[in-house]
């Protein structure tokens, strides 16, 4: 299965240690000779890890600029809603122009690509148990694909490879209904800088302005907006149109100059946000 691919790979996962990147960055280069494997780790927290993951998609695929590549996502609780699975959230494939993604299907992962992109889209699923046979494995390796916990491992980049290398699957069915996130808080920078899904005609961004949002029942925020960081004043938490989004679709950051927005008006991602004037 091994053959020469010369593009670039990135991992979205909700997987954070050493021996699992460790073991995933082996499986996907002995798959694809020549690549180079770019990991994204986002939290293993179920209440936020798909909004992560659907914001760092996002920006991985504006990263790519519209050169050839392969995306993996792997945002796969086994509990709550994702117990309707036999395994876990099936995989799918969707080929965006030069990209193509291979990921989970569950929750918010492919809502914020929807979103900016302004199409819905249809991924392709390949069930487990009915691509695994038609893969050139022992029956050994095949039985322990189908029952292995570690799907991210065993199974997702031999889906890409036998895809991508023009080895086609049987298409098990097709996947559409990709639910629309509410306004959130998707993603804590190094600095502390507050990343949401907030497009600025969604709040009527104007600089000089105050915009109202609300987070949950008990925490609001009158905050000002400015055209870029550096015209924040010191200690001032405010909106800016940040860097993260794809073309002309940039979402709202909230930032505070000088220090971390995040710890500062005690935010964490995947909290809801509400625009009240």
């Amino acid at each position: 299965m091994n053959q020469e691919y010369l593009h670039p790979i990135t991992y979205i996962t909700d997987c954070r240690d050493d021996n699992t990147l460790g073991r995933l960055r082996t499986r996907v280069s002995t798959l694809f000779s020549g690549s180079s494997v770019v990991f994204v780790r986002v939290s293993s927290n179920l209440s936020s890890a798909d909004v992560e993951a659907a914001i760092n998609l996002v920006d991985i695929i504006d990263a790519y600029d519209g050169h050839p590549g392969i995306i993996l996502v792997n945002v796969a609780p086994r509990n709550g809603n994702a117990k309707r699975w036999p395994n876990g959230t099936p995989f799918g494939w969707l080929q965006l122009g030069n990209l193509a993604i291979f990921t989970t299907i569950d929750g918010y992962t492919l809502s914020l690509i929807q979103k900016v992109l302004k199409q819905q889209l249809t991924v392709k699923i390949y069930d487990i148990p009915t691509c695994v046979p038609k893969m050139d494995l022992s029956a050994e390796t095949q039985k322990r694909i189908i029952n292995t916990q570690f799907r991210s491992f065993d199974y997702l980049p031999r889906l890409a490879a036998e895809i991508v290398h023009g080895r086609p699957l049987p298409i098990t069915e097709t996947f559409s209904e990709i639910p629309i996130m509410p306004l959130s808080t998707c993603w804590i920078d190094s600095f502390g800088n507050i990343k949401t899904n907030i497009l600025p005609e969604e709040i009527d961004f104007k600089v000089g302005e105050d915009r109202v949002l609300r987070v949950g029942e008990n925490k609001q925020f009158r905050l000002p907006c400015y055209e870029r960081l550096k015209d924040i004043p010191d200690n001032v938490a405010a909106l800016t149109v940040g860097s993260s989004g794809l073309g002309d679709k940039r979402f709202i950051e909230i930032m505070k100059q000088g220090k971390s927005a995040a710890c500062e008006l005690g935010l964490t991602t995947g909290e809801q946000l509400r625009y009240i004037k």
